[in-house]
């Protein structure tokens, strides 16, 4: 057989390539002999194109339909071609000739059943493989039909539900009948996203596999119009490849960076991607950098990158997708982090059990402000398919995982959730039926924008200012989100700012404190709750900073016993009302006390007597719970008199004895936070949390 033509489609949610043959006018598919059937099919399964396997596969099941294990291959392949509706009629056909020797197809066929939002159907199959599962040797299976069980009831419960959002199907102009993915928000009004661009069928030479040139995916553009997205044409810059694959972007916060994927075949036919990166320099992008082998480890895919901020340090994470060695199921999460003092990325780690199942996750997005990664997966419970889950935490420490309901989710593959600034909306990617199809409805996937159906929008608006009601600007912002399961304050947001006002947009249901800092000033901690907000609220406020004395401030009336470093009564009772308070109040200023004498007695005796009377104002501080790292102490005898002990005769000036006789503190500086320098290993704790959550995703 000389020509053959190749219709080229892709099914790249994690970069495999597929083709589909069809028959040129030479010779129709009937007219070809079976050992060249044969062969045909294998070859093109062996090389990992699907399509064109399923071509062949099914004219070959049709010659020999007696033949289970051709029946039980045409099911996988329109399986994987996510042709659910003809997947559930082959597998359906094993089942009902013999399945205690094809066990598989019925486990399958509940699947596919679900693939459809066939609950009540797919759970009596899930139900009929329980009793089959002996015969089955991969545990795995006996594990998922369990879950596929708790998945059916899941969506029987939530299946008449309102949805959670409202998605509507982006035009022509960016969805084509082929495969979009990966959509990164640029601003309001651009959009980027990955395509293969392709109005219809194209025909390639079969002859000239190795070597044609086949089409590409590659990134596009997207501009708002009179409130309609419409594509602009190929991305501009150093991004789209000649001979590869390219998608899966990410941009760092301030737009300066973009990780994204590069996709090839290897020596061993299996494509597999790499993260690169590039930098924006003035209007122009440098040509992409090939990330280190430890993220990229060669033969394993590396893919889909998402940017997150370390709370504890503040340095950039990457989350990304990969195969490689050590994970909890096909594709896992990882994350690596940077390091700062010796600028490169650290060696990969797993997210966790508490994230990756046994089976596959995918297309991570993180919400740096709301401390929150969003992913897809399809080892959870769930609607089908791949499903949009929610998580509060970073690197492997995670809350429990929460479905984001109907409307975002159906029973088909939900991937490549992004949200907008204000949270309101944003997009994802969906095979779901209602797309733009070539082979079957639900072969390819479509971009798709939504918007929340209740959303909430808070937005604090805040103005810094002196207590003469005075602007500042150059101030330090950090902003804290509570954990709202144990209360932790992680650090979502850490900037200097040159302005006096700022801007955050809040997440309902959390406590945040927001912290100023200036130099010369009070640090001021203000704390806002969202949790009884019910509807969209602009808030307003001036956060007013208190000026610190550059002078020492005396405390008055702090007495001592005679020739003694111990405090009065009357002297604890103005600690506790001053000192103590403003400890209380300031909680991160560092204070030094100092005591002071009078002339009277030897120097060397009144410098002792001074250094002890100091550290008692400290030790009762201490006492009452003050953090020791937050006082100093000195005493300086009666070598700072702020008046005269004797008057111009030269006789005793009591009044001037004892005002050098006196206690007062000053503001040194600030308490920084103390955090760990490890975190702490959460993967030995998944045992207790596996018993403690309600679903086990």
């Amino acid at each position: 057989m000389n020509l053959k033509t190749i219709l080229y489609t892709v099914i790249f949610i994690f970069s495999n390539a597929t083709y589909l043959i069809a028959q040129g006018e030479e010779k129709a598919l009937t007219d070809i002999k079976l050992k060249e059937l044969k062969g045909l099919a294998k070859n093109s399964l062996r090389l990992g194109d699907t399509y064109t396997a399923l071509y062949y596969y099914e004219e070959w099941a049709k010659r020999k339909p007696k033949n289970n294990d051709l029946n039980f291959q045409v099911a996988e392949l329109f399986k994987f071609t996510r042709n659910y509706k003809q997947a559930e009629v082959w597998y359906a056909k094993l089942d009902s000739i013999d399945p205690k020797a094809y066990p598989l197809a019925v486990f399958e066929l509940a699947r596919m059943q679900v693939a459809q939002g066939k609950y009540e159907a797919a759970k009596e199959n899930y139900l009929a493989f329980k009793k089959l599962a002996r015969y089955v040797d991969d545990i795995y299976y006996r594990d998922q039909y369990k879950k596929g069980i708790a998945s059916c009831d899941f969506a029987i419960t939530y299946k008449d539900s309102a949805p959670t959002a409202i998605i509507n199907h982006l035009n022509r102009t960016i969805n084509k009948p082929h495969v979009e993915f990966s959509p990164i928000i640029v601003d309001e009004n651009n959009l980027i996203y990955g395509s293969l661009n392709i109005e219809g069928v194209e025909y390639y030479n079969i002859s000239a596999h190795d070597s044609m040139t086949v089409p590409l995916r590659k990134f596009y553009t997207a501009k708002k119009i009179n409130d309609e997205w419409e594509s602009q044409g190929e991305l501009k810059g150093p991004f789209n490849q000649e001979n590869a694959h390219v998608g899966n972007a990410t941009l760092s916060p301030d737009g300066n960076r973009m990780y994204y994927t590069i996709c090839q075949k290897n020596w061993q036919n299996k494509v597999v991607c790499h993260l690169y990166y590039t930098e924006k320099t003035g209007e122009n992008w440098t040509a992409p950098v090939k990330m280190n082998e430890s993220i990229n480890l060669p033969n394993f895919t590396t893919t889909q990158p998402a940017i997150g901020i370390d709370s504890r340090t503040n340095a950039e994470l990457i989350y990304f997708v990969s195969d490689r060695p050590g994970g909890k199921g096909g594709l896992d999460l990882w994350y690596t982090e940077y390091n700062k003092r010796r600028e490169i990325f650290k060696t990969p780690k797993n997210a966790g059990s508490r994230i990756n199942s046994k089976g596959d996750e995918a297309t991570p997005f993180y919400d740096y402000t709301a401390h929150s990664l969003y992913y897809s997966s399809n080892g959870g419970i769930g609607f089908g398919g791949y499903d949009i889950y929610k998580t509060f935490g970073e690197k492997r420490k995670w809350e429990p995982s929460e479905n984001l309901g109907k409307g975002i989710n159906s029973s088909y593959d939900d991937l490549d959730f992004v949200l907008n600034k204000d949270k309101s909306g944003g997009f994802i990617i969906s095979n779901r039926a209602g797309g733009m199809a070539l082979l079957s409805e639900t072969c390819c996937d479509d971009l798709y924008e939504f918007t929340f159906s209740e959303f909430i929008k808070i937005e604090f608006l805040a103005e810094v200012k002196n207590v003469e009601n005075e602007s500042l600007d150059d101030f330090k912002l950090n902003v804290y989100l509570n954990n709202p399961n144990t209360g932790e304050k992680v650090l979502i947001k850490k900037e200097d700012l040159h302005q006096s006002s700022f801007e955050l947009n809040l997440n309902q249901g959390y406590t945040y404190s927001i912290e100023i800092s200036k130099v010369g000033y009070y640090s001021k901690n203000t704390e806002i709750t969202t949790a009884t907000i019910s509807e969209s609220i602009a808030i307003n406020k001036d956060i007013i900073l208190e000026k610190i004395p550059e002078e020492p401030i005396i405390l008055k009336g702090i007495l001592y016993e005679y020739n003694s470093a111990q405090l009065s009564k009357s002297a604890k009772a103005i600690i506790d009302t001053t000192l103590y308070q403003l400890l209380l109040d300031k909680e991160n200023i560092v204070i030094q006390i100092s005591s002071h004498t009078d002339n009277v007695g030897k120097d060397a005796y009144n410098m002792n007597l001074s250094v002890k009377r100091a550290k008692s104002v400290v030790n009762y501080l201490v006492d009452k719970g003050i953090d020791p790292m937050r006082l100093a102490y000195k005493g300086y005898g009666e070598t700072m008199p702020i008046a005269s002990n004797q008057n111009e005769d030269g006789s005793d000036n009591p009044t001037g004895r004892s005002l050098n006789r006196r206690t007062d503190f000053k503001v040194i500086s600030e308490l920084k936070r103390n955090l760990p320098e490890q975190e702490e290993d959460e993967e030995a704790k998944d045992k207790k949390y596996k018993r403690e959550k309600k679903i086990n995703f």
